[in-house]
């Protein structure tokens, strides 16, 4: 239905009065509250959205109070309820006859009126005040973050990282040209003291100053590369995750930086995750110019010997890997360690040599071996003597013992 322009404010459709009438009719004495809440909501809703003259209100639902199902007037089932209906005897109070009642009719439909207009007119002038108190409120409902966007004027290169707890005040934050100074010092300091507490403590209140600042530019990039490579230097995967993804939505808006490095580190944490999901998606993604990457073709390579048991391959990339790799790799190569040398002990019976284990394993001698094999309770000494060769069938049920602890993974900073 449309609505004419000379029509009064005041006027409701002849359709929505039905509709009124109906839910009252199908609506038990109890639930009467309800149906007036929900009724008012549903008015008001019609009439803020000018929709008042376009819905059928002839075939909408009635309100969730009414304990009957609608059924569009004039049709068989209708007819049918009607008959049912006439059926049940009436109770002994006049209560739904009163409900009936012409007078009665009009006086809920004028207080339903009223009400849905006052809620449409509260409303109206919440919206009102809201775009007048908002100075950054736009025409289209869009918050216009630039107005709130601040420029630091803080000069320290040095400032302890404190959480916000309101909003940042321009004098306590750098801005870029300070913070590009800050970032020189830090390396330097890194560099002569190695300090990660303090090292961490600097980085995080730098990419807090550049967050609240909004700098993304590839000096932002630059911060959380370096924060990522000390972190992972340290093994601290907490601070090195929240980099990374970081990092991930920076690579995403076209700024420079090292991605393919970045991406076959998000391989390999993906690996010690054992979050197969994960790597699929990470596959699915990457272009043909990606997979050409030496540092994430080592990656990939990685992954293949993980997926496919090859350990004598997993520990030749382990040895060889690129940049920072060997950090990521080193929180995953014992549990690793421990799938190879259940394999070796199936494959190698009676007994074989130390020497040969600590290769094929990847050790830097035979005593790191030996203290691996020591801690999985895997005799290597006989009388106080060191065994040239281990017992692979004794061996066995510790390594398999030994891979419970790998059943859940720490993760920390999940990207």
């Amino acid at each position: 239905m449309s609505k004419s322009k000379g029509t009064s404010d005041h006027d409701w459709p002849e359709s929505l009065k039905g509709f009124v009438e109906r839910s009252f009719k199908q609506c038990s004495p109890r639930a009467i509250p309800s149906l007036e809440k929900q009724l008012q909501q549903i008015i008001s809703s019609a009439k803020n959205n000018k929709k008042l003259y376009e819905i059928n209100w002839d075939k909408r639902p009635l309100p969730k109070a009414c304990s009957m199902v609608f059924y569009p007037p004039g049709s068989k089932a209708a007819h049918a309820a009607k008959k049912t209906n006439a059926s049940v005897p009436a109770p002994a109070v006049n209560t739904f006859e009163d409900f009936d009642s012409a007078e009665r009719k009009e006086r809920r439909l004028r207080r339903f009126q009223k009400e849905a207009e006052a809620e449409a007119a509260k409303r109206s002038a919440s919206e009102n005040a809201t775009l007048k108190i908002s100075p950054t409120h736009h025409i289209n409902d869009v918050h216009d973050w630039d107005a709130d966007t601040i420029v630091g004027t803080c000069s320290r290169l040095e400032k302890n990282y404190l959480r916000l707890t309101s909003a940042p005040d321009p004098a306590q934050v750098r801005p870029l040209p300070v913070l590009r100074q800050t970032l020189e010092l830090l390396k330097r300091k890194w560099v002569r003291e190695s300090n990660y507490a303090y090292i961490c403590d600097q980085f995080k209140s730098m990419r807090q100053d550049l967050t609240v600042q909004r700098i993304t530019n590839n000096f932002t990039v630059e911060v959380y590369e370096l924060h990522a490579r000390i972190a992972l230097e340290t093994n601290d995967l907490g601070e090195y995750n929240q980099c990374q993804t970081q990092l991930k939505q920076l690579y995403s808006m076209g700024l420079s930086g090292h991605s393919m490095e970045f991406l076959a580190y998000r391989i390999l944490y993906f690996l010690y995750t054992r979050n197969k999901a994960d790597i699929i998606a990470a596959l699915a993604a990457m272009t043909p110019e990606e997979r050409q990457d030496p540092a994430v073709r080592h990656a990939l390579s990685v992954r293949k010997a993980v997926a496919t048991g090859d350990y004598h391959s997993f520990f030749k990339l382990y040895v060889a890997a690129p940049n920072m790799a060997g950090y990521l790799m080193d929180n995953f190569v014992d549990r690793e360690r421990c799938l190879a040398l259940q394999k070796m002990c199936k494959a190698f019976r009676p007994k074989l040599k130390l020497a040969i284990i600590a290769s094929e394993l990847a050790f830097e001698d035979v005593e790191s071996c030996v203290k691996f094999l020591t801690d999985l309770n895997i005799a290597t000494t006989s009388e106080g003597e060191h065994l040239e060769a281990i017992d692979m069938k004794a061996a066995y049920p510790h390594a398999v013992a030994a891979m419970q602890k790998y059943t859940v993974v720490d993760i920390k900073g999940q990207i």
